[in-house]
C-alpha cells in the first residue's frame, strides 16, 4: 500500500481548504452584515448595543487580569475587543 502523494495532490487539497475556510467566513460576514442592517431597520440596534456593552468589558476586564498576571502583551482577541468598545463608546447612539 503506496501511502505518498504527489504534488498536485497536495496542492489541489491545500487549495480546496483554503476554499472552504473563504466560503465559511464570507458566509458569516454576510449573516453578521444581514443581522446589522435588520437591527438598524427595526431601530433596535441601540439598545443591542447597550445589552452588549457590558458583557464585552467585562471580557475585556477579565483579559486585562489574565494578561497582567502573565506579564505579557494583550492578545489580538483583546485588542480586537478594546477597539471594538472604543468605538461604540465613541459612536454613542448616533443613527
Amino acid at each position: 500500500m503506496n501511502l505518498a502523494l504527489d504534488l498536485d495532490t497536495v496542492m489541489t487539497v491545500m487549495t480546496v481548504r483554503f476554499a472552504l475556510v473563504v466560503a465559511g467566513a464570507a458566509v458569516l460576514l454576510i449573516i453578521a452584515f444581514t443581522i446589522t442592517i435588520v437591527l438598524k431597520r427595526n431601530g433596535t440596534l441601540g439598545t443591542v448595543k447597550d445589552q452588549v456593552a457590558p458583557l464585552a468589558r467585562s471580557l475585556g476586564e477579565r483579559g486585562r487580569t489574565t494578561d497582567a498576571r502573565h506579564g505579557g502583551r494583550p492578545g489580538l482577541k483583546r485588542s480586537l475587543l478594546l477597539s471594538l468598545l472604543d468605538h461604540v463608546g465613541r459612536s454613542g447612539n448616533r443613527r
